[in-house]
């Protein structure tokens, strides 16, 4: 049979079906709807239908890539948002490539420690076919059971892609659970039917033991991922390979970059703002793990190449619920940021934010490369140094306030298990301030120069300052005391502030 016209009733359905397998391969039908017009001779009957069945399984096989695998029942969520059903065989229909997409959501996934077990285990290759079980069976299995769509890019990166936020994120928090083992083994597949050798001649129920002993050898690995979509903007684009692009792939990978770099050795999970609503919005009767397992922590604009993006921290209760006791003083920072307030309420609401830290740390602050606590170590507690800032940007003592805060920072940074984005921000508010204090006593040396004989009443003391201006090292601590003289500090302090506002800013940027 060389043509679909020398179709006859007595044409054996093997040669139609070889016929149009071998028109797929070739690239001649790779759309079902060409699929449909090529075969418009043949009669509309049950065996037509399974003809189809079978072409377009083939179809899907070759040319639909990262959705080769979905269908009408398992995924239908994804199914209606990416396919166009046939109205004739509603198992089939054609994928919408390189036309936009929107509301749907995709996660990215990288496992930490992947590259590090599989350099360690090289020579063990049964250890490694444990680990790449795990991937390429039980990652997807556990995809597939919320119809959420699963593809391992290349190594240790997964893709996901679903048309529910609250069933892909479930698919996220699920995965973190198995790669951890918090979650226990997923069920393994049936043992095959044909073995040899030893194994043959092993129980059933042995040869189960042994794949679930294999699986418990394997350590407990962290992710970072990113989460986005179910805006109308934040668009996916199928190539015509089957290749996903566009805004929902781009900002989900860089999630997933900010995510890998602000926790390289625990689990963090950042998802958009759109994503967070939608799983905010969920009725009550709905069931997922994830939602007595994980709250969700604001964490301000970030910025991916000139695009800002309001991004939220998962929060993971059985290790974090902590980080809840100051989800209101970050909050209270991110509004005095938005406003500006760089005069003295961004310092207060720092502060405080650090406070709360503090207070709501369990065991207070524990010096990650020492082991010690903080407060054992130096000479004055946290909160004492807390209170030593406030205390003296009151006194409008800006430059050693700002002194103290730097330290503050550095301890915040030092600390176990610190809160990376919560540091990052408390960073850029002191090197705003930096700035600041720096503009600020440029400001206040020229007052001094103006005004010397004011601040310096005895002739003296004025020639004495005037001495030691020529011999920098010992005029630095004579010129600290004259700032402290300026008559009106705070109103120089605010005037620096307007001078200086249009370049401040914390600016949360994703490296990718």
């Amino acid at each position: 049979m060389n043509e679909i016209k020398e179709y006859t009733p007595n044409t054996s359905p093997y040669e139609l079906l070889s016929h149009l397998t071998d028109k797929i391969v070739r690239g001649e039908l790779v759309t079902f709807n060409a699929l449909r017009l090529y075969c418009a001779p043949l009669p509309d009957n049950q065996r037509t239908e399974i003809i189809f069945k079978k072409s377009f399984e083939l179809q899907k096989r070759l040319y639909w890539g990262f959705f080769r695998d979905i269908s009408p029942i398992a995924y239908s969520k994804v199914w209606s948002k990416v396919v166009v059903t046939d109205r004739r065989y509603h198992f089939a229909g054609d994928i919408k490539r390189m036309a936009t997409i929107p509301d749907v959501y995709m996660a990215i996934i990288d496992i930490h420690g992947y590259t590090r077990f599989c350099q360690k285990h090289r020579h063990n290759m049964s250890m490694l076919d444990v680990l790449d079980r795990v991937l390429q069976q039980d990652i997807p299995a556990i995809a597939a059971k919320h119809g959420v769509v699963s593809r391992r890019a290349s190594g240790d990166e997964i893709l996901l892609l679903g048309g529910s936020a609250a069933e892909l994120f479930e698919v996220v928090y699920l995965i973190s659970r198995r790669l951890a083992k918090d979650g226990g083994s997923a069920k393994k597949p049936a043992a095959d039917a044909k073995k040899s050798g030893a194994d043959a001649k092993k129980p059933a129920a042995d040869a189960a033991t042994d794949s679930e002993s294999a699986q418990d050898a394997l350590p407990g690995f962290q992710i970072s991922a990113g989460v986005a979509g179910g805006a109308k903007y934040a668009q996916l684009v199928i190539t015509r390979d089957g290749d996903l692009s566009g805004t929902i792939v781009n900002t989900a990978a860089r999630l997933q970059a900010r995510a890998n770099r602000i926790s390289p050795d625990r689990t963090k999970i950042l998802l958009t703002s759109v994503t967070f609503q939608k799983l905010k919005s969920l009725p009550p009767s709905v069931h997922f793990d994830f939602l007595r397992a994980v709250d969700f922590f604001d964490t301000g604009m970030v910025e991916f190449k000139g695009v800002n993006v309001p991004v939220f921290d998962t929060v993971f209760l059985a290790d974090e619920a902590n980080r809840l006791e100051y989800r209101d003083r970050m909050g209270a920072l991110y509004e005095s940021l938005a406003q500006g307030l760089w005069s003295s309420r961004i310092f207060t609401d720092a502060l405080a934010l650090m406070a709360r830290i503090a207070t709501s740390t369990p065991g207070g602050f524990i010096d990650d490369a020492t082991g010690l606590p903080i407060d054992a170590t130096d000479s004055i507690s946290v909160i004492q140094r807390i209170k030593k800032a406030q205390s003296l940007f009151v006194a409008e003592r800006y430059e050693q306030a700002v002194r103290e805060y730097a330290e503050l920072v550095d301890v915040l940074t030092r600390a176990r298990g610190r809160d990376p984005i919560a540091v990052e921000y408390l960073a850029n508010v002191g090197d705003n301030y930096k700035r600041l204090v720096a503009s600020f006593s440029a400001c206040l040396d020229t007052v001094i120069d103006e005004h010397l004989e004011a601040i310096f009443m005895n002739q003296s003391d004025r020639a004495n300052f005037r001495t030691l201006e020529k011999h920098h090292a010992m005029f630095s601590s004579v010129l600290d005391a004259a700032r402290l003289k300026v008559a009106d500090r705070r109103s120089h302090w605010t005037h620096c502030v307007e001078d200086a506002s249009a370049s401040l800013g914390v600016n949360i940027q994703s490296k990718k």
